[in-house]
């Protein structure tokens, strides 16, 4: 019983060092400006012609010069989720002063679900993060 409850203990401290293995890049949103004042305000529900203020962060630095963020139009009618077109694209620069993350705003005039799939800019076969939000 004590190998169990020290077993059982190792294991309990050992799970955020694991979970900090598997994050490498993320998408957050939100309807300010981002700040250290209003980083916690985080938001995936916004209303239309709303700035949608994002940032995406990324645990090693930012080799890529250029990003690509790419916005789609996702349905949630029947058992999967499928994107039905391009909304938004737009390629941006990658600022060396600060290498973990980057910020900006989008508008978005109709209603539905989307998805922001952002890419290295060598490799737009597959995204670096993606992450969905909704304009109601």
């Amino acid at each position: 019983m004590k190998k169990f409850i020290i077993l059982s203990l190792v294991m309990l401290l050992a799970l955020p060092c694991f979970a900090a293995k598997r994050f490498k890049y993320g998408i957050v949103f939100n309807k300010n400006p981002f700040s250290p004042y209003n980083s916690a305000d985080l938001s995936r529900v916004f209303k239309p012609q709303q700035r949608i203020y994002w940032l995406f962060m990324s645990k090693p630095n930012i080799k890529a010069e250029f990003i690509k963020v790419q916005i789609v139009s996702g349905t949630d009618k029947g058992p999967y989720q499928t994107f039905s077109g391009i909304v938004y694209t737009h390629e941006y620069k990658i600022n060396k002063d600060s290498p973990h993350f980057f910020t900006d705003y989008v508008v978005l005039h109709s209603k539905g679900h989307y998805y922001m799939e952002i890419f290295d800019k060598n490799n737009l076969h597959k995204p670096l993060a993606v992450a969905d939000f909704y304009v109601r």
